[in-house]
């Protein structure tokens, strides 16, 4: 693969082995972030189901000040460190949490002026964006896009709104910002978040 545009623009970058992560291509790459345009100068980035990075260093390539990598998978944590390496010369400008997305989420402080998110497509990641907004993770004025197949919409919570949708052909983004005005949602939607949070802690008590 290569990064699609910005500084660093065809840089080879590798692809995790096996077929766990799918990496997003650089034609749905290059034009999300011509969508996002003048956003991604000086953002802090959070790429949540990172795979091989290549979400993230695109937004490198193209100005981010910074960008948290999340992924679970072991291996595909090491192919993003070594792609990491080879495109951020800046070893403080970027970090890697190798946990799976929930954990990662209750771990992070402050937030971000934007939030990528490339979950396997049959799961989605409703729970994530849930806590997302429930720990205020995502600045007032900023946005997340969420990868998801073309033929389905992304289940969002209350408390998001989209304010954009673009197919390339199997591929949909989706791109959506806080709600604004509505605050009572966020609320019934925080309060539910941590009401599943407590259910899960007690079950989790009895096991």
């Amino acid at each position: 693969m290569r990064l699609a545009g910005g500084d660093r623009a065809r840089t080879t970058i590798a692809a995790p082995k096996g077929r766990k992560t799918r990496p997003t291509g650089a034609k749905v790459r290059e034009a999300m972030f011509a969508i996002l345009a003048q956003r991604v100068e000086g953002a802090r980035v959070l790429d949540l189901f990172a795979g091989s990075g290549a979400l993230g260093l695109e937004a490198m390539s193209r100005g981010a000040a910074s960008v948290v990598f999340v992924e679970s998978d072991a291996g595909a944590v090491m192919t993003l460190r070594r792609n990491a390496v080879k495109v951020i010369p800046d070893g403080d400008a970027w970090r890697i949490m190798p946990m799976h997305a929930m954990r990662a989420l209750r771990t992070l402080r402050g937030s971000f002026d934007i939030v990528l998110v490339d979950p396997p497509y049959e799961r989605g990641a409703l729970d994530e964006l849930r806590l997302m907004m429930q720990r205020t993770l995502l600045k007032d004025e900023g946005i997340a896009v969420i990868e998801h197949a073309s033929a389905t919409k992304p289940a969002l919570p209350d408390s998001l709104e989209v304010v954009k949708q673009a197919k390339y052909g199997d591929t949909a983004l989706t791109f959506v910002v806080a709600r604004r005005g509505q605050p009572a949602a966020a609320q019934r939607e925080a309060r539910a978040a941590a009401k599943r949070e407590r259910k899960g802690d007690s079950r989790g008590a009895r096991a």
